[in-house]
């Protein structure tokens, strides 16, 4: 066995680097200075949690609370960069298909039982049950057996190269779970136990989350605060009014509309970052005359993205040119294809070549639940009428829209937005654009996209991997299966009392441990 990367966790580096097309990276006010002890963070969600098991937790909502009550081998930095977390460090074998990892010792569940291979092994073998129900089978799919070396040594076979294997590891879903009480039947959902920064202490549907300080957590003298609690807000006007009142001093899903107000109130500091929610138009592949490439090239040289920045994101996005892997992330291709405002010339130009030369006539259903989707369809609706295509704008609630909509395929076109959980390059193309994936409603299908695809996830270099990824990105505006629009900005406000807290990427909040509130102790 080779060592071909190894780290240990305090050596590692955060740097949080800027992105290339904005200069978006936020860095606390004043980041420096002596660490303080105290005070709850309270921070506003517009979802409950569905659940707080790391195998059994689906949404977005559960992660960022099995982040804060769990840990894993990895962790992502701001940048969604992997390093060691639980790990002090790894080896990787010369084939790429064994990975070793050395365990911290002494690390302790919040029961007060200690963390070993055993309950690593346990974790991994529990997600890969043909029976587990994991939402994220993927990501662990490629694991042949997980091998307790000794106490503080577990090693993972593969049966394949995985690029993105060491950011799985750091997925909330591979959190490690205690085996001593999964094994007497202790229930995560209703009370999780981990060995994360803060311990859980309650939960009230609808309303809150409450979590306490972990004294006995790995990172000396972290956490800082003494807790968190999480305000479940479900209408985003009340959750601004919440920050804005001090009700509440943190939230992650600032409405774009409300970013001006909110920046400007004393007290309040801003946090907008280029990060991985983007959104896309969706053509029904298999639908006449949206079946042909030259037809969904047309539509996306017919919209103005920078009016869809302007009028559905206030400013508060960035308007794709060419794939969809954002232009910070390590696989941005850089194609310059798209205008970033309308090409009418070229799309009429494109619908002559497939045989519509006075357009057609078409709809977009869109999710009323989702406010920039549906301040979006009357921009789209102007673009493509523009060039000659009639656009019928429908309206459904959640969840109504997933039964009838999205799950069937039971449409022309809508739009939908990926919150990417990793920011890995496969992340954001895999289950997009392979065949038969569940978010692939739009019914794409070729051999030669699934056989990219594959080949970039199990290249052995980083190198390999991004020549893969901009040829994926160049084939996906070639096929047209979906049509990119913009990247929008994570736009988080805090309380100014808030110190070296760094918003990561992904839209995840792991590095609350690492921030503090000034004033308290």
């Amino acid at each position: 066995m080779i060592n071909i990367r190894r780290r240990s966790f305090l050596g590692t580096a955060m740097v949080l680097a800027t992105s290339a097309a904005m200069s978006l990276t936020y860095t606390s006010a004043i980041a420096e200075g002596t660490p303080v002890r105290g005070g709850i963070l309270k921070l506003g969600f517009s979802a409950d949690p569905a659940g707080f098991d790391p195998a059994r937790g689906p949404s977005g909502m559960s992660h960022v609370v099995i982040e804060q009550v769990y840990s894993t081998l990895m962790s992502l930095d701001a940048d969604a960069k992997p390093y060691p977390d639980l790990a002090t460090e790894y080896e990787i074998s010369d084939d790429g298909l064994e990975y070793t990892f050395k365990l911290r010792e002494g690390v302790m569940f919040h029961d007060g039982e200690e963390l070993t291979a055993e309950d690593v092994k346990y974790t991994f073998d529990r997600l890969r049950d043909e029976d587990s129900g994991y939402s994220y089978g993927s990501q662990v799919e490629n694991i042949d057996e997980v091998v307790v070396v000794d106490d503080y040594t577990v090693k993972f076979e593969l049966s394949e190269i995985t690029g993105p294997f060491l950011t799985y590891m750091a997925f909330p879903g591979s959190s490690i779970v205690p085996m001593h009480l999964l094994e007497s039947d202790h229930d995560l959902n209703a009370k999780p136990v981990g060995s994360g920064p803060f311990k859980f202490v309650s939960y009230e549907p609808r309303s809150m989350v409450r979590f306490e300080r972990n004294d006995n957590f790995y990172e000396e003298g972290k956490p800082y605060l003494d807790g968190l609690e999480y305000h479940l807000i479900a209408d985003v006007t009340a959750l601004t009014n919440a920050v804005v009142s001090g009700t509440i001093n943190f939230s992650n899903e600032i409405p774009p509309k409300d970013w001006a107000m909110v920046t400007s109130t004393p007290g309040i500091e801003g946090a907008p970052l280029a990060g991985s929610r983007y959104y896309w138009l969706l053509p029904n592949n298999e639908n006449k005359p949206l079946d042909n490439p030259k037809v969904r090239q047309a539509i996306a040289h017919a919209i103005d993205r920078n009016a869809i920045v302007r009028g559905a994101f206030f400013g508060q996005a960035e308007a794709f040119r060419g794939g969809v892997i954002p232009s910070w992330n390590w696989g941005h291709a850089d194609l310059d294809y798209f205008e970033e405002g309308a090409n009418p010339d070229k799309a009429r130009e494109l619908l002559a070549e497939a045989g519509h030369p006075d357009g057609f006539e078409t709809s977009m259903t869109m999710a009323s639940s989702f406010p920039a989707m549906v301040s979006m369809a009357p921009i789209l609706q102007a673009n493509l009428a523009a060039v000659g295509i009639k656009a019928e704008i429908k309206t459904m609630e959640v969840p109504r829209f997933w039964d009838e909509v999205w799950g069937p395929s039971n449409f022309d076109m809508t739009a939908m937005y990926w919150l990417s959980p990793l920011a890995d390059p496969d992340d954001f193309v895999g289950n997009n654009y392979a065949c038969g994936r569940a978010i692939n409603v739009q019914k794409s299908c070729t051999e030669e996209m699934d056989d990219i695809l594959a080949r970039a996830v199990s290249a052995p270099t980083r190198e390999e991997r991004l020549a893969l990824y901009r040829e994926q990105q160049e084939l996906s505006l070639e096929q047209m299966p979906i049509v990119p629009l913009v990247n929008s900005l994570i736009l988080t406000a805090h309380t100014d009392k808030l110190r070296n807290f760094k918003p990561m990427r992904t839209g995840f909040l792991k590095t609350i441990k690492d921030a503090w509130l000034d004033g308290q102790g």
